[in-house]
């Protein structure tokens, strides 16, 4: 009996070539679906639900496609024994990553978010010497710039820009390399999202990590869409937060602080990363280095005076701006004498005191990345003002490091969210945020048992014990 066990474990474990095979399977299955994309949706024209519009269409084949990428991880981690003993994986998932995002970078953006023709537009008129935040797109002052393939797609027309300094630098830059070409912008950030691979590959390599766990980030179906297909400025934003994290990593701690200045005057939230990057004897620099970064990028548009912020402040404070919000949406309604901008407030706060603890803490190397997951996961939590499905992205680069179960599932249905432009009320779904938001909540709060679970069983998708392979379900 005793010399039987040894042939029933062997015999279970499958070849490398099946698992390879398996692996390649799902990206040429998933490959194909990019491609086709929104094409694909002459072809469930019998599935009333599914194509009754083709935000429905779309959120049927995101949830398909983050089943094939679910699979994926399942099978990279439960046999990472096999990958161990060979380097084809890695570029497997690269060559995957790159197609699927290849594909959908011609695409019109239109079907999800019209961001980018705003994009296209900040960097025209900059381009022409206006300042982006002195005047609305429908302003008279503009009236000769407009035209009839960016501006019709404009939102907010009557609002001045949303986007900060460093963003609108990048408008500027990407409007003089490919002028009112959208697949051109989408193609400029695409290239920051490869990039962002490259990066993340060097950061696993620091911290010790395998680098198959890269297809965390790049095979994820929510990346792949917001910013290859959408074009969206998360494609910027992740890569220089993490080369900031990979800065720090390597004890270049100024030249990582003004990096991730950049990345915040971007997108603004990954300013709360700052606090997880720098320790003792690095505090007071590190933080001058992001504030000299921080204004010598607005230094060009300090023209517009106090109009410099742009629609940021209506954005935070308008009720009618919210979108998505699980904890916040919850709270007014527990405590409706306390006003939307009142919660805003409050949550900011809560993300200033959360930043505060960890600045003041003193942390080694491998703490400082847990630390940067647990700000970037309490900030979607106590996200002050929207939570659109691309926000989420910048969670996911830790999901590398922390394979969260609560928070690779919540990537995977936050794109329910777009329902709600297709809803016959105009408002979100209740069974929406109770799906999205009711699995990640329970999931956080029941994480230490799930996490117990998992490590007794040590042979399941995360399985290992050991403490780099945490499966964290909690913050």
């Amino acid at each position: 009996m005793d010399s039987e066990k040894p042939h029933q474990a062997k015999s279970s474990t499958p070849s490398f070539l099946a698992v390879q095979m398996a692996i390649v399977g799902l990206g040429l299955i998933s490959g194909v679906l990019y491609f086709y994309n929104f094409r694909l949706q002459a072809f469930v024209k019998e599935i009333p639900l599914v194509a009754r519009s083709s935000v429905h269409f779309y959120v049927f084949l995101f949830l398909v496609l983050s089943l094939l990428y679910l699979i994926g991880i399942y099978l990279v981690f439960k046999y990472r024994t096999v990958w161990m003993r060979s380097q084809s994986l890695v570029p497997i998932i690269i060559l995957f990553a790159v197609l699927f995002r290849a594909v959908l970078v011609p695409a019109d953006p239109a079907v999800l978010s019209g961001d980018m023709y705003r994009y296209i537009w900040d960097g025209r008129i900059q381009q022409n010497g206006t300042n982006p935040y002195r005047y609305p797109p429908d302003a008279d002052e503009l009236k000769s710039q407009r035209d009839d393939h960016i501006y019709p797609h404009i939102n907010r027309k009557s609002h001045p820009t949303l986007y900060p300094a460093g963003a609108q630098l990048f408008f500027r830059l990407f409007h003089m390399i490919v002028g009112d070409n959208v697949s051109g912008f989408k193609g400029l950030m695409t290239l920051f999202d490869m990039l962002s691979l490259l990066g993340l590959l060097a950061l696993l390599k620091v911290y010790r990590f395998d680098s198959w766990r890269l297809l965390i980030y790049a095979w994820n179906p929510l990346v792949i869409f917001e910013i290859a297909y959408s074009g969206h400025l998360e494609g910027l934003t992740v890569f220089w937060m993490v080369l900031a994290c990979y800065l720090s990593a390597t004890h270049r701690h100024m030249t990582g602080a003004a990096a991730l200045a950049v990345s915040s005057a971007i997108k603004l939230y990954p300013a709360l990363l700052l606090p997880a990057l720098l320790n003792r004897g690095q505090r007071i620099k590190g933080c001058l280095a992001f504030v000299i970064t921080i204004v010598l990028l607005y230094v060009p548009f300090w023209g517009a005076g106090r109009k410099v912020l742009g629609f940021l402040p209506i954005y935070l404070q308008n009720p009618y701006q919210s979108f998505n919000l699980g904890l916040k949406t919850v709270l007014m309604k527990l405590l409706p004498q306390i006003n939307y901008s009142l919660w805003s407030i409050v949550f900011l706060l809560g993300l200033a005191a959360a930043g505060l603890y960890v600045f003041l803490k003193d942390k080694s190397p491998n703490l400082s990345i847990r630390y940067a997951f647990i700000l970037m996961g309490l900030l979607v939590v106590l996200m002050p003002a929207s939570l659109h499905p691309w926000y989420v992205i910048i969670v996911i680069p830790f999901l590398c490091f922390f394979p969260a179960v609560a928070w690779l599932l919540f990537s995977c249905m936050v794109a329910l969210s777009y329902l709600k432009y297709v809803s016959p009320t105009g408002s979100m779904p209740v069974w929406i945020l109770w799906l999205e938001y009711g699995l990640l909540f329970a999931l956080l709060a029941g994480g230490s048992i799930f996490g117990w679970i998992v490590k007794q069983k040590r042979g399941g998708a995360f399985g290992p014990a050991e403490n780099e392979y945490y499966i964290l379900t909690r913050l």
